[in-house]
């Protein structure tokens, strides 16, 4: 039995590299779920999660921690904290109810998702596949706390970018034209799973202080997810992290990030005000408008590229970044009007077509929190 493990698990290694729409059905990838050893095709609707049966990571699939059943409960639960969670920052901060996280918009700026002419084969699915089309996008830049503070404070900053016109079946009822792609600028979340991130949720909304408890009690990638929570120059030159992984296509998984189109690119605003990180961003959308490509990783390891855990970063040397598209956001005028409209938006990871959906424990819990969390919001209590 050990032998064969070990042959299936090679098996698999090889065909992370399989492009799927390029080969016959006989060479495409097997769904990890072991039903009847079908082909996974690029196209199909990507197979739910599956019991794990040993303690090895998934390779190119993700595993319940525990059941589907379980999960559901567990979710369920989690709706309610960040509801209650909102509700006493809320009262903490004496602010209206705001977004459980990244609460305080920078700016949203308009712009259009530009495909990279060379992008690699193994890419070009979903909205990156070869007869996509350009489309329309909404940015909004945002601190990571569910209350508004200075920028100057600790925290994380978040780069949420909601797509126009994605063609196909979406995952939530209330947006069936979008594709939503959500960052931060650490490469990990704090927490292995949602579980240790809703702990943590729980912790920092008592005050930063906890917050920085209970990391000092957790894994080093915790703590070094905190590290890139510093005050920053510029949003503009800032890098962002999808986190959790997603499909790109049936067949396989990948993390997303973003850098500037010029890695050159040197802001240094004055940090006088509360919203320097909203008036450098103004200023730059007025003056060049802002570029930014957008890259993914794809899984190559079930150890050192894992689904389920979130905190293990995907490093470069094991998985090298891709360049599929490029966020161009043209010179433009950022008005209050425009920065309103955007805050009443949804963003979320599924606001999803099949070929992006959300994978691990950390995505999956991101449906039922975020949709608590925004409904809460909607409600003005």
């Amino acid at each position: 039995m050990k032998v064969l493990k070990i042959i299936h698990r090679s098996f698999f290694a090889s065909l992370v590299l399989v492009v799927g729409c390029a080969h016959g059905a006989s060479d495409q990838p097997r769904d990890p779920s072991g039903r009847a050893g079908a082909a996974i095709a690029p196209n199909a609707e990507p197979a739910e999660p599956v019991v794990p049966h040993d303690d090895r990571p998934a390779f190119n699939t993700e595993y319940f921690l525990g059941t589907a059943e379980q999960e559901a409960t567990q979710f369920a639960d989690f709706a309610k904290q960040i509801q209650e969670l909102q509700q006493k920052a809320a009262a903490d901060h004496g602010q209206p109810v705001q977004r459980g996280f990244h609460a305080k918009s920078h700016a949203c700026l308009s712009g259009e998702l530009r495909l990279e002419p060379h992008r690699d084969p193994r890419t070009r699915f979903g909205l990156f596949a070869d007869d996509q089309p350009s489309r329309r996008i909404v940015t909004r830049f945002s601190n990571a706390v569910g209350w508004r503070q200075a920028d100057g404070d600790l925290d994380a900053r978040g780069l949420a970018v909601k797509v126009f016109g994605a063609p196909g079946p979406k995952y939530m009822p209330d947006e069936q034209d979008t594709q939503d792609f959500l960052m931060t600028n650490s490469p990990t979340p704090v927490g292995r799973d949602a579980v240790e991130f809703m702990e943590f949720a729980r912790a920092n909304t008592n005050g930063r202080v906890s917050g920085l408890f209970f990391l000092a009690g957790h894994a080093p990638t915790a703590a070094k997810a905190l590290a890139l929570t510093t005050a920053i120059d510029s949003m503009v030159t800032e890098r962002f992290w999808s986190g959790g992984a997603y499909h790109l296509g049936a067949h396989q998984a990948v993390k997303y990030s973003t850098r500037p189109c010029d890695l050159r690119l040197v802001r240094e605003p004055s940090r006088a005000t509360d919203d320097y990180l909203r008036e450098d961003l103004v200023a730059a959308a007025a003056k060049d408008g802002i570029c930014m490509t957008l890259y993914v990783q794809l899984q190559t390891d079930p150890d050192k590229t894992p689904i389920e855990n979130s905190s293990v970063v995907w490093e470069e040397k094991d998985s090298p970044i891709l360049p599929v598209a490029h966020l161009m956001m043209p010179p433009q005028e950022v008005l209050p009007t425009a920065a309103a409209a955007c805050d009443a938006l949804a963003f979320t990871p599924w606001h999803s077509m099949p070929a992006h959906k959300p994978m691990g424990h950390i995505n999956r819990a991101r449906r039922y929190v975020y949709q608590a969390s925004q409904s809460l919001r909607h409600a003005g209590h």
